[in-house]
């Protein structure tokens, strides 16, 4: 079975891409639309001054070649972006209406796009997965278009309306799943179109033409209307719902029947692996998976246990969750779900994705735990994440992983920084612990001071050393430290005054500096902070060679060396930061995540909802940054004792964090967690058995 885990690296190189094109500027990315393969994503930003550009991107977070100047769209109204097989339309609803057709594939895409023009504004216009563009427009529109452009047009009926759900292309024919009036009656029907298409003379006409595969006089009413297809040879499956709703209506050639959900919906797509939905329950949470094809067919009511792949994707809060910004692969690998914003412009309103929660997703198999629900230890999510830093630390060269605490900031340092060198980051710590200074030794029955290499120093020799040819290095035996700093020492004067000996690294090395906000980061630095920058290190374009205040002794930094370092983002935020560290460090947000918890339930606790409902009233009144991490339960399940592992994690690590969250607001506490029985009015910890406080747990969980 397999879940969906965030492509954090995909969304991070995204961001980063778009902050260092617009951050000056100001920008939200207006829509985001995934293509069906899954292969590509195509963005369009909106920038404060209203100025819209499209950019396409691969799924995994690179900018498709040829599009990273983006393409200026020169609409101030409405704009759709239509993917498509290898081809995006954006169709601009200015003046009489434009859809544009731009191939992926192309080192300059905006002067091979497309034109297609219209007399009148279309209704609805869509591309198909054959490259096809579908228009549903007033019979007596005309339009101009390329020959190389397959233009559908499906006339408004003469009298009535009609309404397109959804379409699928097959190549000979076009599924098309409507609304139709009929009889001063609105019916449900999914029709087929062959092709060639047979000329018309009339908007009647046509729709006569049309083959009726399954009707339906039950209608959808209110929300906006969430739709589908699914062909399989000879046989189709078609569903629609509405946002919000409580069932969808399935038709298929042996009949039509709504089928009940376990919560309001939220989005529906057919794939591969079966119709996905995503639902949620008022007060908790948003579940996804996917429904097989068999159940959806044959079942009345659709129930929790019929996922396969099924997920919790965060609190419910039908305010920001839009279909318009969702959407998954026709293989079911890729899914897209994001929480939408609003904002006001030029006396006009418009809504955007949010980049501040994660929104794009990939399928892959999940660790099967022992029984009970066991985790594997240190396994799953934290390694997967040490992986995705990879790629980050070649391109930046030093990464800041933050996130409250127990999210696994420091496990996943480690896990990447393999044998590294390890440091902590305090108030007292300063330049001369971390890269040279006196030091008070013992000489003779005298104290003398002399220069003392800090960690930093002596981990650049070894890097440095590691990387110069053969015959500059001493052959056969264990090298000292002081034999490497003298080496070291010898070739950098020899660079410095214009001797280019190339150097070849062999390995990489790490250092691990946990806990970097709590020290003055400037002071402890100091000079070398320049250093950090990838170009000014050993054979980059601006080599930077700098002489020590202390030892007089000259010091770089070499490509091979690399830092993690690791941010309670509840004790100082990342703006606390000094700007010049700020620049030279790529940063990524741990968050907690519940999926690691399961499955997980002690003693009829689910520890994943348990979670879920601590942090969703703590973001919302103290902020994502005071939330509890997923790293205080891990090993709960595995413990010889659960119910008590859970009860020593929760009066020992929780409580107390909510003493000081909630500190003086007591009553404000009990009425955010109804059900809350741990902490008393005056702030005192309630004393309980571990009887009592199990039960006490499963009311509050079970509260909502």
């Amino acid at each position: 079975m397999s879940h969906p885990m965030p492509m954090k690296n995909a969304m991070y190189l995204i961001k980063r891409f778009l902050d260092t094109e617009y951050g000056d500027f100001g920008f939200v990315i207006e829509e985001l639309r995934l293509f069906p393969s899954g292969r590509y994503l195509a963005v369009m930003v909106r920038l404060d001054d209203d100025s819209r550009f499209i950019h396409v991107f691969e799924t995994a977070g690179e900018v498709v070649k040829g599009w990273g100047e983006g393409i200026a769209v020169s609409c101030a109204d409405e704009v759709v972006i239509l993917p498509g097989s290898e081809k995006l339309a954006v169709f601009t609803k200015c003046g009489t209406g434009e859809v544009k057709l731009y191939p992926i594939q192309s080192e300059d895409p905006e002067s091979e796009a497309l034109s297609v023009a219209f007399t009148k504004l279309p209704l609805y216009v869509t591309l198909t997965s054959m490259d096809r563009l579908l228009v549903f427009c007033d019979y007596k529109v005309d339009y101009i278009a390329p020959a190389d452009v397959e233009v559908v047009k499906i006339p408004t009926p003469p009298r009535g309306f009609a309404y397109i759900h959804s379409v699928r292309d097959t190549g000979d024919s076009i599924y098309m799943l409507y609304t139709f009036r009929e009889n001063q009656r609105p019916r449900l029907k999914l029709g087929r179109i062959p092709f060639p298409m047979f000329p018309y003379y009339s908007a009647r006409e046509f729709w006569d033409s049309i083959e009726v595969l399954s009707k339906s006089n039950v209608v959808s009413g209110g929300g906006r209307p969430v739709g589908d297809i699914w062909l399989e040879g000879d046989s189709f499956i078609a569903a629609l719902g509405v946002k919000g709703g409580k069932e969808i209506y399935v038709m298929t050639p042996t009949g039509e029947n709504p089928v009940s959900l376990p919560g309001e919906l939220v989005f529906l797509s057919f794939t591969s692996r079966g119709l996905f939905l995503i639902t949620g329950v008022y007060r908790e949470n948003v579940r996804a998976g996917f429904v097989p094809f068999e159940v959806v067919k044959s079942s009345k009511k659709i129930k929790p246990g019929d996922f396969e792949g099924g997920a919790v994707l965060g609190r419910y809060v039908p305010g920001v969750l839009d279909p318009k910004f969702a959407g998954i692969s026709l293989d079911g690998r890729v899914l897209y779900f994001g929480r939408s914003g609003g904002k006001s412009s030029g006396g006009g309103f418009y809504y955007f994705l949010r980049g501040d929660v994660d929104y794009l997703y990939t399928f892959e198999e999940a660790k099967t735990g022992g029984q009970g629900g066991e985790l594997e230890g240190g396994e799953g999510g934290e390694k997967a994440e040490g992986a995705f830093l990879e790629p980050l630390l070649r391109n930046f060269k030093q990464v800041i992983i933050y996130g409250p605490p127990g999210t696994g900031k420091t496990y996943m340092a480690l896990k990447t920084a393999r044998n590294g060198e390890f440091v902590t980051f305090h108030q007292s710590y300063s330049y001369e612990d971390f890269v040279e200074g006196f030091r008070p030794f013992e000489k003779e029955g005298n104290v003398v001071y002399r220069v003392s290499d800090g960690v930093f120093k002596r981990l650049t020799v070894r890097a440095i050393y590691d990387s110069l040819p053969d015959e500059l290095r001493k052959g056969g035996g264990k090298v000292g430290y002081s034999d490497m700093k003298a080496t070291v020492q010898r070739f950098l004067k020899e660079r410095k005054s214009g001797k280019r000996t190339g150097i070849k690294p062999r390995r990489d090395f790490y250092l691990v500096i946990d806990e970097i906000n709590r020290g003055n980061v400037s002071r402890i630095f100091g000079e070398l902070i320049t250093l950090l920058d990838p170009d000014k290190r050993l054979d980059a374009p601006n080599e930077v060679i700098v002489t020590l205040p202390y030892s007089g002794e000259l010091f770089a930094l070499p490509p091979n060396l690399y830092i993690v370092a690791t941010m309670n983002s509840a004790d100082r935020s990342i703006a606390m930061l000094d700007i010049a560290l700020r620049r030279r460090f790529a940063f990524v947000e741990l968050t907690p995540d519940p999926g690691r918890l399961r499955d997980v339930s002690v003693d009829g606790v689910d520890l994943e909802h348990l979670l879920m409902r601590l942090n969703s009233i703590i973001e919302q009144e103290k902020g994502k940054d005071y939330t509890v991490g997923h790293g205080y339960f891990l090993d709960v399940a595995s413990a010889d004792d659960p119910r008590r592992a859970l009860y020593m994690v929760f009066y020992h690590k929780v409580l107390p964090l909510f003493q000081e969250y909630f500190y003086g607001n007591w009553e404000h506490l009990r009425s955010l967690y109804p059900g809350f029985e741990f902490i008393d009015e005056r702030g005192r910890i309630i004393q309980m058995d571990i009887d009592e406080f199990m039960d006490a747990l499963r009311r509050l969980v079970g509260s909502e």
